[in-house]
């Protein structure tokens, strides 16, 4: 059985528990910065764990870099933004905090400790980090969004293609088709939003553009380009995540 296959298979039954099958974690739910410490077990219960096994062991210890807004409220669910780092830190960037913060959205970025992550576990990793999320803060279904840089496109993109409930996508100074993964998967490509960030200083800028031009053409509306004439940093400026938070929410 193919590893593209049996996840979907794995992770349909994961997302059709959902909330319900979401254990309230003990954890407090805290605000700022601060790192999320979880196994499978304790976010999905040991019984779901157990279809994982294979990938993550259920009591393996996961991490996760998590900022929640300090005007967090629990009547006001929060969108939650998932960052997958390509240095495998996960924390989010100084200068973006306020727009987050602005945003209602809480930032979760899987830690990575292992030398070298399987892409399955990659994707994994970031689920579980939206999941333990879910377990301890009021979010907005609606509002459910990855991010990604350089080599940790592709990821971002195969983890928006089976969790569906994530809604847009953010690459920056990368990017990643779908023809890669299935020229089948077009149609849920189409029902996201996509955002592209790039500037004249990147060496992947001319990928990042055709990129954009190709999901034009095949029919991608919701799909924006944010190029910096001047001098794109490692970090965008946090005018870009603004403008592509705003895209993203449907502005």
């Amino acid at each position: 059985e193919r590893w593209e296959v049996r996840m979907k298979r794995i992770l349909v039954t994961v997302l059709l528990v959902g909330l319900a099958g979401v254990p309230a974690l003990a954890q407090e739910a805290m605000t700022g910065m601060f790192r999320m410490t979880h196994t499978v077990g304790e976010i999905l219960g040991e019984q779901m764990a157990e279809a994982l096994d294979d990938t993550v062991p259920s009591d393996q210890q996961l991490q996760w870099q998590a900022f929640v807004p300090m005007s967090y409220d629990p009547s006001q669910p929060a969108g939650v933004f998932i960052y997958l780092d390509p240095n495998r830190y996960g924390g989010i960037p100084d200068v973006w905090m306020p727009v987050f913060e602005r945003h209602n959205l809480i930032w979760v970025g899987p830690r990575v400790n292992e030398r070298r992550q399987s892409g399955e576990k990659a994707i994994w990793h970031a689920v579980l980090g939206l999941r333990a999320v879910e377990g301890q803060y009021a979010v907005d279904l609606n509002r459910i969004y990855i991010g990604s840089a350089r080599d940790t496109t592709a990821t971002a993109l195969k983890t928006a293609l089976f969790a569906n409930e994530i809604r847009g996508v953010v690459y920056i100074r990368g990017s990643a088709m779908w023809v890669t993964i299935g020229d089948d998967q077009l149609e849920q490509i189409q029902r996201k939003r996509h955002v592209f960030i790039t500037g004249t200083n990147d060496e992947a800028k001319d990928q990042v553009r055709s990129h954009y031009e190709a999901h034009k053409d095949a029919g991608v509306e919701q799909a924006k380009l944010i190029f910096d004439t001047r001098r794109i940093e490692e970090v965008p400026k946090a005018e870009h995540i603004d403008a592509a938070i705003r895209f993203l929410d449907g502005g």
